[in-house]
């Protein structure tokens, strides 16, 4: 009996804590990043554990066929958990996302709850009274769930989404569980275990591995179209049309805008010209590392600087490769020999690559009050960039207007400037834009053999050219006066993560 409640232990650890990494997916897919979404979830699974802990207490002292009590459990949670994909999308596609959080938070403390009233009842089951080791019981059926949570948080979290969907993920733990309830429920025997085994083989088999019905509809309205969808562990990628602002390849990371896939100069709707600005104040610039490919468009664009030798370019989701492969007018930096595309964090490749030194590193940085952006905005991340740089290089980056990022700059480099939409670049050595020179420089840049800028498009008020040489980068102390935050601003650190827990997500300043 004892090595069956072990068991137990351990598979109830492993759904349950693979469960709370699903449930942090959604709720973070929902709320766009913000760094209080694991919070929340914890807060969820946490109630429901100590809940559903209570409730299996009850069960032990009112039921003597504890197998049997656990297993109809068991049961009634897989099905809840089979239900959650399809409860989801039902709610997400007629109401608000204020009800859908308040739907998956009540979903998050059932299932928990419910979960964790096995925990009382394994105990009891595996813990041996009359030889007096009741200390040690107890610690073995512990340990075991600890081994299964740890094991939940891993193999589902780190392996499995990676080659399934966390809809179908979810609907797998349900299989899962009704399963193991099922055994729970009826005399184990031989051919009851051999039984739930064929029966669970062939659960997984006829599953489809792929199937989303979580965020597939969350776009799904007649203004927004969905053009690409890609899934795995790493996040969730919509490629979508806004039918209604006539805007098409949208670039959508965890239901957060992450660029656009476009490279019109005459229509330059993704502000390239943050990244053409660099080719009019760098003299000749040869290496260049890029920290956050996306869907390529920056890439692609970098590629028509005509004096570089070398792009590394680094992107920490491997499906934007798969989505570029589907777009020609990003899909050349694949096979542009001068490219070299790792999958990697950005800063933990600079930090093992420190030798390497370049002219420019670029990063269009995420929004700044997303969880884990202070990990490419913080004081500490821009001393490990400027050891990167050669003298004169520039750190280009994105702050996405929030000004504590220009301070954070300025702390490091001697000179940092505040572009348009909040672009900084920052270097050891001065910037100016010098018209004459910058046009020089504009004209030779060149894409597909062809000059990027014709003679038409320098005319177009709406351009990529005429909104690089139109741009201003304002001084720290510029930007203060302009601004009149109403505050001092403060430097990004590692420690105090500012953008993400003090002046982020509800808009402060």
């Amino acid at each position: 009996m004892k090595y069956f409640a072990w068991s137990i232990s351990l598979l109830v650890g492993l759904m349950s804590l693979g469960q709370e990494m699903l449930w942090f997916r959604v709720i973070s897919f929902m709320l766009g990043g913000a760094p209080f979404a694991f919070a929340l979830v914890l807060f969820f699974f946490l109630l429901g554990i100590a809940y559903g802990a209570s409730k299996g207490k009850t069960i032990c002292t009112r039921y003597s066929n504890l197998f049997f009590a656990g297993g109809v459990v068991l049961i009634f949670a897989g099905l809840i958990d089979i239900a959650i994909p399809f409860i989801i999308l039902q709610v997400s596609q007629n109401h608000a996302i204020e009800l859908s959080l308040l739907l998956c938070f009540i979903l998050i403390f059932v299932v928990a709850a419910l979960k964790a009233i096995l925990f009382p009842i394994v105990h009891h089951l595996g813990t041996n009274i009359a030889n007096g080791k009741v200390g040690a019981s107890v610690s073995k059926v512990y340990f075991f769930n600890i081994i299964g949570s740890t094991l939940g948080s891993l193999l589902i979290g780190g392996i499995l989404l990676d080659y399934v969907s966390i809809s179908s993920m979810f609907i797998l733990i349900g299989i899962v569980c009704i399963l193991i309830g099922s055994l729970m429920a009826v005399k184990k025997s031989v051919s009851s275990v051999i039984t739930v085994i064929m029966l669970g083989s062939s659960c997984f088999y006829l599953v489809d591995k792929h199937t989303d019905y979580i965020f597939r509809t969350l776009y799904g309205k007649e203004e927004i179209s969905v053009n690409t969808y890609v899934e795995n562990r790493y996040g969730i990628i919509h490629i979508i049309n806004d039918n209604k602002g006539g805007v098409k390849n949208i670039v959508l990371g965890n239901n957060i805008y992450d660029g656009i896939i476009n490279l019109d100069p005459d229509n330059d709707i993704n502000d390239l010209n943050r990244l053409y600005l660099l080719a009019a104040v760098h003299p000749n610039p040869k290496k260049v590392l890029v920290i956050g490919v996306s869907a390529g468009a920056w890439t692609r664009a970098l590629s028509s600087f005509p004096t570089l030798e070398t792009i590394d370019a680094i992107e920490i989701n491997k499906g934007y490769i798969d989505i570029i492969k589907q777009y020609p007018v990003v899909s050349p930096i694949l096979n542009d020999p001068k490219i070299n595309i790792y999958i990697d964090d950005g800063r933990r490749w600079l930090k093992r690559n420190s030798d390497k030194k370049y002219d420019l590193i670029i990063m269009n940085t995420t929004y700044h009050w997303r969880s884990g952006t202070t990990n490419l905005i913080s004081q500490e991340m821009m001393k490990i960039a400027e050891n990167s740089l050669n003298p004169d290089g520039i750190l280009a980056f994105n702050s996405t207007r929030s000004p504590d990022t220009l301070k954070t700059a300025q702390s490091v480099f001697k000179y940092a400037y505040w572009g348009k939409l909040g672009f900084i670049y920052a270097s050891d050595s001065m910037i100016k834009i010098d018209e004459v020179v910058a046009k020089d420089r504009l004209d030779k840049l060149i894409l597909d053999g062809k000059p990027l800028f014709n003679e038409e498009s320098k005319q177009r008020e709406n351009g990529a050219y005429k909104k690089t040489l139109s741009t201003q980068l304002l001084t720290l102390d510029e930007l203060e006066k302009l601004q009149n935050l109403g505050r001092d601003l403060e430097i990004i650190t590692d420690s105090n993560m500012i953008t993400e827990y003090k002046y982020g997500f509800f808009g402060k300043k």
